[in-house]
């Protein structure tokens, strides 16, 4: 859910020769906005609002003010806005206990990604203390071992298991994204962009979290989708957001960091990837075959992902005449 800070390395003339890594601002925005609108089109996306549910929005609100931080409400809804118009599009077909779980799981990944940056030794000892059954070094971090400790009685055995692993692996990403700012990317380290994405995308859970135990006592009907799956989830919110980090001047993410290792340009990168994710999804139908309900479960999970991204103003698609309520796509 979050790109990756890891330092670009600087490309100079003498590796891409006449090709530039920059481009005017006008015509990058033109260019993305075009890319994005096809990535949207292709994608079959009809436009949606999907009303606010007031009842989650209390509830993962209590959750997070009984951490007692520092923070100002405002701080707090802006936490709760985001992990709830999350969980409403994306998993609005789950049952209200599955829904409370996603999104309030949300809210702490956001939570603790932004506390990284003022208590990074609480992220270091994560995983330590989560090993030893240890006392967290914060209330937040608190509250997802409690929800890691009931996976098991919502998702199958596997699922459950990946939410655990993959939330493991999710937060030792984020530690090593703070850590190493300064590491440059060199180039043909082609896989490793991918490598530190798909642990800091959260991939397992919030793919395992679209199947509930309810549904199907075990993963085998989806299992073998997962990696095209890891790809469509990664690849999407890259796509989606590289419009408002363009404009925040992040060059700290995977498109950039992919960009450097294969000596080509961003604008490239983000239209492979566009490619790249919508065969994914090709590829994850073919995979559904004749179970028609489980292809409507990943259609349905792939309409509210996009849904969540175009309303959401953070993600400043609107600028790109890129919106639902004026029908502009």
């Amino acid at each position: 859910m979050t790109p990756s800070p890891v330092q670009v390395c600087e490309c100079d003339s003498e590796d891409v020769g006449a090709r530039s890594l920059t481009c005017r601002t006008g015509d990058c925005d033109l260019e993305t906005r075009d890319i994005i609108r096809e990535f949207l089109q292709s994608s079959g996306y009809e436009p949606h609002i999907t009303p606010p549910n007031a009842q989650l929005r209390i509830a993962v609100t209590d959750a997070l003010v009984s951490w007692k931080s520092r923070d100002s409400i405002e701080v707090i809804e802006k936490f709760v806005d985001c992990a709830c118009d999350f969980a409403e599009t994306a998993y609005g077909h789950i049952s209200p206990e599955h829904l409370h779980y996603v999104a309030l799981y949300t809210a702490i990944i956001l939570y603790i990604d932004d506390l990284g940056g003022t208590h990074l030794d609480a992220i270091q000892q994560f995983v330590a203390r989560f090993t030893r059954g240890d006392k967290q070094l914060s209330p937040a971090l608190d509250t997802l071992v409690d929800l890691l400790r009931g996976a098991h009685q919502l998702w199958t055995q596997v699922g459950a298991d990946a939410v655990i692993a993959g939330t493991l692996d999710a937060v030792t990403a984020m530690y090593i994204e703070y850590t190493t700012e300064e590491m440059e990317i060199k180039p043909h380290a082609t896989w490793f962009p991918y490598y530190l994405r798909t642990r800091s995308g959260i991939c397992p859970p919030y793919i395992h979290f679209i199947f509930m135990k309810s549904w199907r006592a075990t993963s085998d009907s989806y299992l073998q989708m997962m990696p095209y799956m890891e790809r469509w989830v990664v690849g999407a919110n890259d796509i989606l957001s590289f419009h408002k980090e363009q404009l925040a001047g992040e060059t700290k993410n995977y498109i950039h960091m992919r960009a450097c290792a294969e000596q080509t340009t961003p604008i490239n990168v983000l239209r492979d990837l566009c490619d790249e994710t919508l065969h994914s999804d090709r590829h994850i139908l073919t995979l559904a075959g004749r179970d028609n309900e489980l292809a409507e479960l990943w259609q349905k999970y792939v309409q509210g992902t996009l849904e969540f991204h175009v309303n959401t103003r953070r993600y400043r698609l609107h600028e790109l005449g890129l919106t639902t309520k004026g029908q502009e796509l």
